[in-house]
Formats: C-alpha cells, structure tokens, sequence
C-alpha cells in the first residue's frame, strides 16, 4: 500500500511539472456576439429578408388568385354544367399545385442561400479570429461554449478585426 501512495505521488510531481513546463496560452471568444456584431452579417441579413418578402409577396399574389377562384366557382356553381365544374376544379388544383410547389422551392432556396453566406461569414471570422489569437502570441483560441473555465476573451478584438475589413 505504501509503495502504491509513493507512486501515485510521484506520478502527480511529475505530473505537475509537466503541464507547468507545457503551459499554454488560452484565448477565449464568443462566436455568436462576433457574428451578430459583423457587419456583413447584418448586411446579409437585411438582403436576405427583402428577399424573402418579395418571394412572400410573389407566393401571396397566387394565394389571392386561388381564393378569388374557389369564391367565383362556389358562387358560379349552381349555373355551371358538370363538365364546366370539372374544369374549374381542375384549373384550381393546378393552381394550388404550383403555388405549394413555389412555396416549397422558395422555402429551399432561402435555406441554401442562408447556409451558404452563413458558411462564408463563419470562414472570415475565423479567419480574423487566428489573426487575432496569433498576433496576441496566444497557443490556443476556443469558442466560449466550448470551454468551461479560463482563458483570456478576445472577442471585442475580433470583432474590430472582422469589421475592419
């Protein structure tokens, strides 16, 4: 028993030693608050609502013209012949056929458009970010959600960095 506590503290003191001998230095930031303070994030995501908005706008107009549809069918369907009925029918199921599929596309392509911008914006921070961290002569950057405890924040540097630009 003896000669295990001997070695287990022996172990710890060189241990010790090693991790003093290997001390790194720590950077911090906070990914998040740098994305939402980069301007081009903000750019981006002014561009990408009045791009949505005039798809809603496109994807509504089809809607109003579906609904004025059924209104003049079930207003007109008492005078209509069956086969008159079966054409309306038809005309509007086409139409609201094309109008989930526009819907669909749109909501698709918002998507792409989001994770693609989303990834350059990521790429430039992170970019500035070891910029930073090596000018600060720091060993090690980690996002803040990544580490439980330490570290110096940078995250007001890199902001200024990525704005910079």
């Amino acid at each position: 028993m003896k000669k295990v506590m001997l070695l287990v503290v022996t172990l710890a003191f060189v241990f010790a030693g090693y991790v003093k001998a290997e001390e790194k230095k720590i950077a911090v930031f906070d990914m998040k608050k740098v994305f939402d303070e980069y301007e081009k994030t903000k750019q981006f995501t002014k561009d990408l609502e009045e791009w949505g908005n005039t798809k809603k706008a496109e994807v509504e107009k089809k809607k109003k013209e579906i609904e004025d549809l059924m209104k003049s069918f079930y207003a007109q369907s008492g005078l209509l012949s069956d086969e008159a009925k079966k054409a309306k029918q038809k005309d509007i199921e086409e139409k609201t056929q094309d109008y989930q599929k526009k819907s669909q596309d749109i909501i698709q392509e918002f998507s792409k458009q989001e994770k693609l911008k989303t990834d350059a914006l990521v790429v430039d921070i992170s970019v500035a970010a070891e910029a930073v961290a090596k000018e600060l002569k720091y060993d090690l950057l980690f996002d803040k959600k990544a580490l439980v405890f330490g570290g110096d924040d940078i995250t007001d540097k890199i902001v200024k960095r990525v704005n910079k630009k």
